[in-house]
């Protein structure tokens, strides 16, 4: 069955702007919790503030371009990236349609929100 995570905010779990750095912090850690074991999910699609964590900059590009490599896809919302202005910063990972997105979604036996 393929797990798919979906993530929808610039680090992990609801924190306040003055916390961004913990929640940085923990999806780093959720990150390195995946890298460890051996059923890993087919792919991590980002969209809304997510897209944030897979451009330039972001404290988690180290831990995601571990995980690609080991062979989980990185999908990145092209929507979201223009809104945000970041396309041109996409560091790690592949840059998406919310079709395509959604095709993802659909296709997997389990989704992950995060």
């Amino acid at each position: 069955m393929d797990t798919v995570v979906l993530v929808t905010r610039d680090g992990l779990g609801h924190i306040g702007p003055q916390d961004q750095t913990f929640g940085h912090e923990m999806f780093d850690r959720f990150l390195h919790s995946l890298e460890s074991r051996p059923d890993k999910p087919a792919a991590i699609c980002f969209y809304t503030d997510g897209v944030k964590l897979a451009c330039a900059g972001s404290p988690a590009i180290p831990g995601l371009q571990l995980i690609e490599g080991m062979g989980v896809r990185l999908l990145s919302c092209k929507t979201c990236l223009d809104y945000f202005k970041l396309t041109e910063n996409v560091a790690v990972g592949e840059i998406s349609t919310m079709s395509e997105i959604v095709k993802v979604l659909l296709e997997a036996g389990k989704v992950i929100t995060i």
